[in-house]
């Protein structure tokens, strides 16, 4: 009878245990589906249960994160309620402990240091400054480079994406991305600018097509396309603001979506 009970012990262990690993690793399989979804799209689709879980993810590497990220909202009404709590404040949640909450509030201090010095960058307003800032970063490509910015209301640089080839002849740029990030970061305005490596600065018919798509691709989202500049090797520029094109494709835009 003892040898039963011994054994019965010693199976219930081992159940314990598969069942723990077997938990650990459909964790580990849900995890990196939101980690790729995070680098292919953004957080744009995230809910905020969701957004929550991948903070989490850092500081608890073991635990069931979607149920304490629910437990956050539940408690503290939204995501703002969740990064507007002091450390005190979200320790009271069950499963929160004092590292955990130290990482949750230092995010708004962050986001806050981050604001302050971005508030100091370059403000692009008109063409010279644009211009001049364009030049900087496509000047020393020897191969085809984009390279996309995004702005607040105010024109005021919020953050950049730099697409190159691995050659000299063109360069792949999504739309959906371009889109993607605007929305992620809040951006109000986009420019874009790229260089010809070999011959003119005049847009081709793929430059001007792909302006077009992006441009009503942005409205739709009620960002505004503000600039699409082209270089060439010989320092001479194509302004698509300055020849009216972008007017005319705004102006086109409305017309089909009132």
């Amino acid at each position: 009878m003892c040898y039963h009970i011994k054994a019965c012990g010693k199976n219930f262990v081992a159940a314990i245990y598969f069942k723990d690993k077997a938990m650990a690793h459909e964790n580990d399989g849900h995890r990196a589906r939101l980690r790729e979804r995070m680098m292919k799209e953004g957080l744009a689709a995230f809910q905020d249960h969701e957004v929550l879980e991948l903070l989490l993810f850092q500081y608890l590497p073991r635990k069931d994160t979607n149920k304490l990220a629910h437990k956050l909202l539940a408690a503290f009404g939204s995501l703002s309620g969740v990064l507007d709590a002091s450390p005190q404040q979200l320790m009271t949640v069950d499963g929160v402990s004092e590292v955990t909450a130290c990482n949750l509030a230092m995010l708004k201090e962050v986001w806050r240091r981050y604001r302050s010095s971005e508030s100091n960058r370059i403000l692009l307003d008109g063409l010279h400054s644009i211009v001049s800032y364009a030049n900087e970063l496509v000047s020393e490509s020897y191969n085809e480079r984009v390279v996309v910015v995004y702005l607040d209301h105010a024109t005021k640089y919020m953050y950049r994406e730099v697409f190159d080839s691995t050659s000299n002849e063109q360069v792949s740029v999504e739309i959906k991305r371009i889109v993607s990030t605007a929305l992620r970061i809040g951006a109000a305005g986009v420019i874009m600018f790229h260089c010809h490596v070999k011959g003119a600065c005049r847009p081709s018919e793929e430059d001007i097509c792909f302006t077009e798509q992006l441009n009503f691709a942005l409205a739709s989202i009620n960002v505004a396309l503000l600039e699409h500049i082209i270089f060439n090797n010989d320092k001479d520029y194509y302004s698509f603001y300055v020849h009216g094109d972008i007017s005319a494709m705004q102006q086109s835009y409305k017309k089909i979506h009132g």
